[in-house]
């Protein structure tokens, strides 16, 4: 096997495309440049700097962690801490456990990632889209809305807690199928059986995937991978026919078109294209069966000698589209709540797993999709065909649209007023902030939403929000200068005609307009071709090989604060810059991490104490100056 890790890496993805069982995997955590590559990837993330059940974060971090952790895993002494449990509101006014492990715990979990990512990427089906690279909801969305054509039948599947009763004796015969290594194995029991802490007192943990841990999301992937597998068989095994067959009032429609049509064709022959009798006639004979032709269905759609089903999951949340009887969609429903019980020790909700018509509106993914009700009837230019042809384009195709009530619910939480009554209101939260700061916060906001949202056929109803919002934000800075909208408006809308825009200055001194963006600066993207989603699903390993700049100065061994080269350098974190910039004694440090901007400053131990005011433990000084 290669030296290099990350090409190691592509050996395990080779083997495990073509079936084999990968080993070595332990072995493997001992390379250091994994490590660096793990603590890059966790960097960016400010919550790392939330305390587990200890009172390490990711602040002081140095290489001398990671060879603790090396050194604990070669001797077989590593043990997981238990997560500190918290619980977080759900939108049904429930909670929902999340596990917040401690910082290291974090690095090793996303070193085992790494490599459960390069065994399973590979092997799984095109059908998940959860917690994976280059996916997401858009990904899912894409491919019901070009692939989902001409289903009648929609069954939304809710597993009941499914990452809390992930069976662990399941999940690790599961991986064991992949996997040939017994220590890697373990040690993916003990993350498993590591227990959390509930008000400081600790509990076992018999099931579940902790929500909130590094591994957790690929673990679960691998676990509802059986139910892909699953659903793929029973794709292959309902589907039969390769097209439904023609509406008999369709055919004869057409039959007597094509007689009429004839009977044209050959009296304008014999009369030399000349004026005949009864012409006229036929001539709107035609048009009216042209009409009545695309009023009726070209197909059967209760061919009983054709079915289709399409299956699409994200995480725990999947959806099912059957062309075929409701029938059959309840027996499709029965069997895979026999296979989550069986299989995978999991129960399907019979309350929230419904059998809907997709006439009807089923939401997914903040979404609701459904099947246009509508005909759009154009010309269509076919390469095999001299003329266009007119056809119906939407004839059973999905529509994705936005809830109104999602965006009601958004205008409520933002404060931004009254979507029903088109009322605004100012937000006095952002009052203290900088008038530039104040813009920020909109665009960010409403770029956020509009982009989530691109996918929507009824993505033009944001318009009715952002008029909301825009209106808010004058209001906003009226409240701040302690003027009018009026005055506000007038002031903004002179620098740049028909937009409003603050100037903020540069570097060079130079002040340039920054608008407050609408929905017209964000226009609509197209989606990518019919099944294919707009994004690269295939995964590239070769994205660890390049190192970031952390980790160059990282590995450049020099204190950022006074060039000193010897000992060990730590990595001081902050959680936001803007934390930084409200500090009314700011520290040499801070100014630097300012200028730079920065969340993170490369130290050695000495600057790295005086910075936080010698609050360092003192148990951990001899440790850490080494």
């Amino acid at each position: 096997m290669a030296t290099d890790p990350f090409r190691q890496l592509d050996v395990i993805r080779n083997a495990s495309a073509i079936g084999k069982r990968v080993t070595d995997c332990y072995r493997l955590m001992f390379k250091r440049s994994l490590w660096i590559k793990a603590y890059a990837k966790l960097a960016p993330n400010s919550g790392n700097l939330t305390r587990g059940t200890d009172d390490q974060t990711i602040d002081g971090f140095s290489f001398k962690i990671i060879e603790e952790l090396i050194s604990k895993l070669r001797n077989g002494t590593f043990r997981f801490s238990p997560v500190r449990r918290v619980y977080i509101p759900k939108k049904n006014r429930k909670r929902r456990p999340l596990g917040v492990p401690n910082f290291k715990d974090k690095l090793v979990q996303e070193v085992m990632r790494m490599i459960l990512e390069s065994i399973y990427e590979p092997v799984f089906s095109e059908n998940s889209h959860g917690f994976r690279p280059s996916r997401s909801c858009h990904t899912a969305l894409t491919q019901i809305k070009h692939t989902w054509k001409g289903l009648k039948w929609c069954i939304e599947g809710d597993i009941k807690g499914c990452f809390d009763n992930i069976c662990h004796k399941n999940l690790m015969a599961i991986l064991g199928k992949k996997i040939d290594d017994r220590r890697f194995l373990l040690l993916i029991h003990n993350l498993l059986k590591c227990g959390y802490m509930e008000q400081w007192q600790y509990h076992k943990t018999y099931s579940g995937a902790p929500q909130g841990g590094i591994a957790s999301p690929i673990l679960a992937n691998v676990y509802l991978h059986e139910l892909d597998s699953f659903m793929e068989n029973l794709i292959r095994t309902f589907d039969k026919g390769k097209v439904r067959l023609r509406n008999p009032e369709y055919k004869s429609i057409r039959y007597k078109l094509s007689q009429v049509m004839q009977n044209v064709r050959e009296n304008d022959e014999r009369y030399h294209s000349q004026e005949w009798q009864g012409r006229e006639a036929l001539v709107q004979e035609i048009k009216r069966l042209k009409k009545a032709q695309l009023k009726v269905s070209s197909i059967d759609p209760l061919d009983p000698t054709y079915r289709r089903m399409k299956y699409v999951r994200y995480a725990d949340d999947f959806v099912i589209g059957i062309a075929g009887t409701k029938q059959e969609a309840a027996t499709v429903k029965d069997r895979i709540k026999a296979f989550l019980d069986q299989t995978l020790s999991l129960e399907l909700s019979n309350e929230k797993t419904l059998i809907t018509h997709l006439e009807n509106r089923v939401p997914f993914l903040g979404y609701r999709f459904f099947t246009w009700n509508d005909q759009k009837i154009t010309r269509v230019q076919y390469r095999n065909h001299n003329k266009p042809v007119i056809k119906r384009t939407l004839s059973g195709a999905i529509k994705l649209e936005i809830p109104g009530q999602k965006m009601i619910d958004y205008v409520k939480k933002k404060g931004y007023g009254c979507l029903q009554k088109l009322t605004s209101k100012d937000k006095p939260a952002l009052l203290n902030n900088s008038e530039v700061e104040i813009l920020y916060t909109y665009n960010t906001e409403l770029r956020g939403l509009a982009n989530f949202y691109q996918l929507a056929n009824n993505y033009h109803h944001l318009d009715r929000l952002f008029h909301v919002a825009q209106y808010s934000f004058m209001k906003t800075l009226a409240a701040k200068r302690r003027s009018t909208v009026g005055k506000v408006a007038k002031e903004m809308s002179s620098h740049l005609q028909g937009e409003l825009c603050l100037l903020v200055g540069n570097k060079a001194g130079q002040k340039k307009p920054h608008k407050l963006v609408r929905l017209k600066h964000l226009p609509k993207k197209k989606t990518g071709q019919a099944g294919k989603p707009d994004v690269d699903i295939i995964p590239n390993v070769e994205r660890y090989s390049s190192s970031t700049e952390l980790e160059r100065r990282l590995m450049a061994n020099t204190c950022e604060a006074c060039g000193t080269t010897v000992g060990q350098m730590e990595v001081h974190h902050v959680r936001k810059l803007k934390d930084i910039r409200r500090k009314k004694n700011k520290t040499k440090w801070d100014k630097v991490m300012i200028e730079r901007q920065r969340k993170t400053l490369v130290l050695c131990y000495n600057c790295h104490h005086l910075h936080h005011e010698k609050q360092i433990p003192i148990d951990q000084l001899e440790s850490r100056m080494t």
